[in-house]
């Protein structure tokens, strides 16, 4: 496809000569994504054959008792997460690219021609979750189809396209022409703006790129005047040489450790500061749906079959909770995963659900409320509430909290999109997803140690009810200062306001 036939944006430039940049169409990203699909299905599925292997001694998967732990572990748990986050790692360690993209010629960019940032990359895939409903990424695969820019809902909450990296093809196609030799030379500005190391570089040699970039402008200035047809082969080359110079030396140094202590220091308090009065009203709404579950169900206990299976009724009308032998069925470290994997997945769709125009994070929040009410109805009616509370206390205080904070931040999303402001909707969704984001980390930080309690804590009923308290207390308040910043060092000049 030629230059002229295809969507592209023009990013600025410092040189005044603006960089185009092709975008990807359906078909390119369905090619790159099957690609993608199929190597980390491979890859996934070797992890678990060589564990298998190792860990079984066998491929049949017949799992001996003594070995059932370890299996999970160093088996089917590395392999889920090679399936899962093949996309949330490699682009951003590949700079926007993945296997398959590379493949096909494809790169996540910004709409300024650079490479996004970790941030940027790490929206974009926490909305496949969006993407992929309600099956076979139909969503996305819609937008994608019929959007302007073929944008799934990731790339707009994150400000990314996908571009087409040309340059490399056309030097082929231009192999033995007559621009062979114009050709070659933008080759090796290429080669040297690729051979910048991104955490910095000879100022020698970054002085020759942006050289070779000044020229390259120059040169792509005067073609763009002078051609008679904008699909020449010369033209679409320098066009694609230039617009892959530009995202080389537009794109800003690489500080990953100081971004993410600036992300816990600062821009967390400043997003918590921007969603305060959602949290209080998302707050609101799980505690009135709590108090509803638990005095519905209270006073017609038929209706627990709603928020409970017929499993867990049985067992709490035998005078037993359903936690008393967790830990002889299920070990710690399994179960720590298990429940560490739940609670991240609707801490996400909390936030993700948001896109809803806060709908869908009003009804999760509402329902993890009135389900959490209910059963404390149930237990209540057999006397059993109080070892329930015991069970809870320790990591209950922080994960409910966790729910509700990135319930508050979907919601907040939900209001951008209904009430932009100065902003386009568009930018508002943007601005809103980046707060949320930063806000979503540190919830998965906190989760982390969530899961532990809850795995090893909580289901030993040796613990007595004060060091529970005193555990579920004291990480509840460790979570109040790192939101703040305090943890991280926050300075003494109050709460900063996103702009």
């Amino acid at each position: 496809m030629s230059l002229a036939a295809a969507p592209y944006i023009a990013a600025p430039s410092a040189t005044g000569v603006e960089a185009q940049v092709v975008l990807a169409g359906p078909g390119a990203r369905a090619i790159a994504f099957v690609l993608d699909f199929l190597i980390r299905g491979c890859l996934a599925l070797a992890w678990l054959l060589l564990a298998a292997w190792l860990i079984l001694g066998n491929l049949d998967f017949t799992i001996p008792e003594d070995h059932e732990t370890l299996w999970y572990l160093a088996g089917v748990i590395p392999s889920m997460a090679i399936y899962f986050l093949y996309h949330l790692v490699l682009e951003p360690l590949m700079d926007g690219r993945t296997p398959g993209k590379r493949m096909t010629g494809l790169r996540v960019l910004t709409s300024d021609g650079v490479v996004p940032g970790t941030g940027a990359l790490l929206t974009r895939n926490v909305f496949r979750i969006v993407d992929s409903l309600p099956a076979l990424y139909v969503v996305g695969l819609l937008f994608i189809m019929f959007g302007r820019r073929h944008a799934r809902p990731g790339d707009l909450a994150a400000g990314t396209v996908v571009a087409v990296e040309r340059a490399a093809f056309l030097e082929k196609l231009a192999s033995g022409t007559a621009a062979a030799e114009k050709i070659r030379a933008s080759r090796r500005m290429r080669e040297r703006a690729q051979a910048l190391h991104p955490r910095g570089s000879d100022v020698d040699d970054a002085l020759a790129v942006v050289d070779d970039y000044r020229n390259l402008a120059r040169e792509l200035g005067t073609a763009r005047a002078r051609a008679t047809t904008p699909a020449s082969p010369e033209l679409e080359h320098l066009e694609a040489a230039y617009a892959e110079l530009h995202g080389n030396v537009q794109r800003p140094p690489r500080r990953f450790w100081l971004i993410l202590w600036s992300v816990f220091r600062d821009q967390v308090p400043a997003a918590m500061y921007a969603i305060r009065w959602h949290l209080l009203a998302v707050t609101l709404l799980f505690v009135i749906s709590a108090v509803a579950g638990f005095t519905l169900i209270y006073n017609y206990p038929d209706l627990i079959a709603m928020s409970a299976s017929p499993q867990l009724i049985a067992t709490v009308e035998r005078g037993e909770l359903w936690t008393d032998s967790m830990l002889n069925v299920i070990p710690s470290a399994v179960h720590s995963v298990n429940i560490l994997t739940n609670n991240i997945v609707v801490s996400v769709f909390a936030f993700c659900s948001g896109i809803i125009f806060g709908l869908g994070t009003f009804y999760i929040v509402g329902l993890n409320g009135f389900s959490l009410g209910a059963i404390f109805a149930l237990t209540a009616q057999h006397g059993l509430a109080g070892r329930l509370f015991d069970f809870v206390v320790a990591h209950g205080c922080v994960e409910l909290s966790c729910i509700c904070i990135s319930g508050a931040a979907g919601s907040y999303l939900g209001e951008a999109l209904i009430r932009p402001g100065a902003h386009t909707r568009g930018e508002a969704f943007r601005l809103a997803t980046r707060e949320g984001i930063r806000i979503l980390v540190a919830v998965t930080l906190l989760l982390l140690i969530c899961g532990f309690i809850e795995g090893y804590v909580s289901p030993d009923q040796e613990i007595p009810r004060w060091a529970r308290v005193t555990i579920g207390v004291g990480y509840w308040i460790f979570m109040i200062l790192m939101l703040r910043g305090y943890v991280f060092g926050r300075s003494r000049g109050g709460v900063p306001v996103p702009a």
